[in-house]
């Protein structure tokens, strides 16, 4: 066949966060500087998913510890002791 297999894309999601007033200041100014270089008005929180994009895309380290899950060589993090567990070996 020469259609690839379709990839379907997973569901959005809403998350909802607070900001410092110093951080949506700088998220409002941002938005200024991107309507500045590229014309178009957005709002700061319109920006958010597509900074956090870019930011997981920058993240060399990530993207290859992603591809390394891929390959099948799956970092395996060790469970949180319960804490049961931490109050039996305390003294």
């Amino acid at each position: 066949m020469k259609l690839s297999r379709i990839i379907k894309s997973l569901p959005s999601v809403q998350v909802r966060v607070t900001l410092s007033g110093e951080l949506n200041a700088a998220l409002e100014n941002y938005a200024r500087y991107y309507e500045h270089i590229h014309g178009d008005s957005v709002e700061g929180r319109a920006l958010i998913s597509e900074m956090l994009r870019a930011f997981i895309e920058a993240d060399r380290e990530f993207q290859s510890w992603t591809r390394a899950r891929s390959n099948g060589r799956q970092h395996r993090v060790a469970p949180a002791p319960s804490p049961q567990a931490t109050a039996r070996t305390q003294p």
